[in-house]
């Protein structure tokens, strides 16, 4: 009997260990694309974005956000606009400055500066 409960004592630490090491599967990396931007009160879906662009004969720069394992990424936010981060769970630091972010049910949100951005985790 007392060898099981150690065996099981043990198997409890190791599953917790494990689970910390991988954060709980609870991770936010990942490839988000632009969802939606907000700013001075105006709101613009990527769509309404991609149509304002078709309407002036171009294409719509690519927007996304790259969260990587290892802690770090890119904010591209067309070509000429890439920004190196680091992040880490509800915070992105690039430049010497931290944005709080959350994300439910797939969706990326943060807000700097006035404009609010939301991401969609791409699949």
């Amino acid at each position: 009997m007392k060898k099981s409960k150690f065996l099981s004592a043990v198997c409890a630490m190791a599953l917790a260990a494990s689970l910390t090491l991988t954060g709980c599967g609870s991770s936010d990396a990942g490839h988000y694309d632009l969802y939606s931007m907000t700013q001075d009160g105006e709101t613009m879906t990527m769509k309404d974005m991609e149509e304002m662009y078709k309407e002036m004969d171009m294409e719509a720069p690519e927007m996304y956000l790259e969260l990587k394992d290892d802690g770090t990424g890119k904010l591209v936010m067309g070509e000429d606009d890439t920004g190196e981060i680091e992040w880490k769970d509800g915070v992105i630091s690039a430049d010497g400055e931290d944005v709080k972010y959350t994300v439910e049910d797939g969706k990326l949100t943060m807000e700097y500066d006035g404009t609010k951005m939301v991401f969609e985790k791409a699949e």
